[in-house]
């Protein structure tokens, strides 16, 4: 399984009263999803459940692949097909803000299940890079349970420059997901 440790080793430390470790242990895992996933999701398999500790440790530790959408972690944690969750009305704030600014969009989500869902929001936004090539980063909107309907769903998101992200002009892609699909985009001309 994982060379790294055994069995009986993640078991003492999943169960393990403090926070830092649990975190320790679900970064590890995180870490290890991105060059083998299948193991990672084996793991998480055969310990959901155990403990209220472990299933923390496992969300966490799936948390990159349940951004990449993978259907086998999406299932993990109890996120249907998406097939009959619709979005629509997607609309900007501004669809040309400047850099520093915040903008807020919205969308309807149209749930057309049988019985209530179990949901997973997010969006990403393709941002344009100094080299005008773009690179893409996930932000979660909210995991919640929805029932059958239309539901309103309203989001802020800053442009603001950061120590970790610095905005440059030019267009940006904004996609809605829904439990790992992308729904809808949007357009925006990011000024300086």
């Amino acid at each position: 399984m994982i060379n790294w440790i055994n069995t009986f080793q993640f078991k003492l430390l999943t169960l393990n009263p403090e926070l830092f470790v649990r975190k320790s242990v679900a970064n590890s895992l995180n870490d290890i999803s991105k060059d083998h996933p299948e193991l990672v999701l084996e793991l998480s398999e055969n310990w959901k459940g155990k403990s209220k500790n472990t299933d923390w440790i496992i969300k966490q530790g799936c948390r990159t692949l349940l951004k990449q959408g993978n259907k086998r972690a999406m299932r993990l944690f109890g996120f249907t097909n998406p097939g009959k969750m619709h979005v629509d009305n997607l609309k900007l704030s501004n669809d040309s803000p400047a850099i520093g600014d915040e903008i807020t969009f919205s969308f309807d989500l149209k749930m057309e299940t049988s019985s209530s869902q179990k949901v997973r929001l997010e969006y990403i936004v393709h941002y344009v890079k100094s080299s005008g090539k773009t690179s893409s980063k996930v932000f979660q909107i909210s995991e919640t349970i929805l029932k059958k309907g239309i539901h309103r769903i309203k989001k802020k998101h800053s442009f603001a420059n950061m120590s970790t992200r610095k905005h440059y002009p030019g267009e940006h892609k904004l996609e809605v997901v829904v439990n790992g699909e992308v729904k809808e985009e949007a357009i925006l001309e990011l000024l300086p």
